[in-house]
């Protein structure tokens, strides 16, 4: 899915809004450092503070300032909202999708995977599901992402490795043709301290 470091660059604001120079300015310093993709307008990105408009005219800036490199774009909120902000994305040229978690709904790992689906049919954009806070999945929650054809991996932001571990070897073991490319990423906010644990899980 993705060989290398990702870079997940800051949303500037004024008083009056996003500030739109500034963030093409970041992108492009992001872009100069050599990652395999970037992420834009997820949690480090302040996606819960973006508007729509807002949150469409990042996206167009960073797929500009890019220069080709791979954006993905969060999505996130309720079932409805999340497609709006996933169609947006695929509207401004993003080349794939971070799903956040819904905001405030707690959900068993099935119902979870429901939502996902039905964020996942709005594009034909790749999604990352990023478990973390009221979005977390369990093994058999995780194959059944196999039958959904656009969602390509699990961002994990919780740091239960032992829990991760679990669901990787699910997947891996499930003999669903998908397996062995989906991806997993480290999304601790520390993944410098953590990845030897998470490299080791898989």
């Amino acid at each position: 899915m993705f060989d290398g470091l990702l870079s997940f660059p800051l949303t500037p604001f004024t008083d009056d809004g996003v500030d739109l120079d500034v963030l093409a300015e970041h992108v492009e310093q992001q872009v100069a450092a050599g990652p395999a993709a970037l992420f834009v307008a997820c949690g480090t990105g302040e996606f819960p503070a973006l508007g729509p408009a807002e949150h469409r005219a990042v996206v167009r800036t960073a797929v500009r300032a890019a220069g080709g490199l791979p954006v993905y774009a969060g999505a996130g909120g309720g079932p409805q909202l999340a497609r709006a902000f996933a169609e947006a994305a695929a509207e401004e040229g993003a080349a794939g999708l971070l799903l956040l978690p819904p905001y405030l709904v707690g959900s068993t790992p099935a119902g979870l995977v429901r939502h996902i689906a039905h964020v996942a049919a709005s594009t034909d954009l790749p999604l990352v599901v990023y478990q973390r806070a009221n979005a977390v999945l369990d093994p058999a929650a995780a194959v059944a992402l196999l039958d959904l054809p656009t969602v390509v991996g699990v961002k994990d932001g919780r740091g239960d490795v032992d829990a991760l571990q679990r669901i990787v070897v699910a997947v891996r073991s499930s003999g669903h043709p998908r397996a062995a490319g989906f991806g997993f990423l480290n999304g601790m906010p520390t993944a410098e301290l953590s990845a030897g644990a998470y490299r080791g899980s898989g």
